[in-house]
């Protein structure tokens, strides 16, 4: 008699457990939706976008370095 009832008891339990596993897990996934994210590939893409913009500014750096010592050298050159 007591064994049958602690078979129940048992029972009872992982059908209450596999309940709360499932709650908590579309809780957790209504939660995941709410939040800012990002696919892989979206951050990837990103991430290539950023590299492609600081090395096209880097280029523009130079640019203006080479045309601010062009203007330099103007500037301190005597006219006749």
């Amino acid at each position: 008699m007591a064994a049958d009832k602690l078979q129940q008891l048992l029972k009872e339990l992982q059908q209450q457990g596999a309940v709360v596993s499932s709650d908590l897990r579309s809780a957790l996934e209504v939660s995941l939706d709410k939040l800012p994210l990002v696919s892989q590939k979206e951050f990837d893409t990103q991430v290539e976008i950023l590299r492609r913009t600081r090395e096209k500014l880097a280029r523009l750096e130079d640019k203006v370095e080479i045309l601010e010592q062009a203007l330099a050298q103007r500037d301190s050159t005597p006219e006749d």
